[in-house]
């Protein structure tokens, strides 16, 4: 159902909007209150080139308002988003400067006891999650071994009744003292630096490593003597 062409004229006629209005309502009476989908669309039309928006500067202020409005709340959204991301940076590197080690990684020099409670013959574990350090005793020395397989680097694990190192990834073995011996390690495990403190305690330093085939195990800090 459209317009008929009586209705059109008195629209197109109307001298201003409240006269529209009323004869939209009259159009709309003579089809029991309803505007079908079809008929709307052609008051619409008729509607937006009778009343343009540039003859009603109100309007237009209202218009233009509300896109300023919806705009600065889109900017305030995106500023407040960009200042809690530069902020959270700044407060994370803030804190990762004050506490390096307390709350993002582990030491690289810490201590792990008196030597006596290291039993001989036994790779002690305790310090394999922290630090990702065996601590191997034997008769006559103490030695901080590396946790990474010389492979591809993953983690093997201490079979104690088969007495060796057992990488999972790809098979590769180490003896107690870190020498490989099969699977595709192409060398022994690396040693850290390790030495007795003033108080007695060994003291590890992850920040100096020894390696077997470059003869670096003869270093006296490779090892501690007992």
């Amino acid at each position: 159902m459209k317009l008929t062409q009586e209705e059109k004229n008195k629209l197109i006629s109307a001298k201003d909007e409240s006269e529209w209005y009323s004869i939209c309502e009259e159009i709309k009476k003579v089809r029991n209150d309803l505007y079908p989908n079809d008929l709307a669309r052609e008051v619409l039309d008729i509607y937006k080139n009778k009343f343009p928006v540039n003859k009603y500067p109100a309007w237009e202020e209202i218009r233009q308002e509300l896109i300023s409005r919806k705009s600065f709340l889109s900017w305030l959204s995106v500023g407040w988003l960009a200042f809690a991301a530069a902020t959270g940076g700044f407060f994370t590197v803030m804190i990762r400067y004050l506490f390096p080690n307390v709350l993002f990684e582990p030491p690289q020099s810490f201590k792990i006891g008196f030597p006596d409670e290291f039993a001989s013959g036994k790779v002690d574990l305790r310090f394999k999650k922290e630090y990702n350090v065996w601590i191997v005793r034997d008769e006559e020395k103490i030695t901080a071994l590396s946790t990474v397989c010389t492979h591809l680097g993953c983690t093997p694990n201490w079979l104690e009744t088969e007495r060796k190192f057992k990488c999972p990834c790809h098979g590769s073995g180490f003896r107690s003292t870190g020498i490989n011996f099969e699977g595709p390690a192409p060398r022994p495990l690396e040693r850290y630096k390790i030495t007795l403190a003033n108080d007695g305690q060994i003291l590890v330093d992850k920040t100096k490593s020894y390696k077997y085939e470059k003869g670096e195990w003869n270093r006296e800090e490779s090892y501690l003597k007992v």
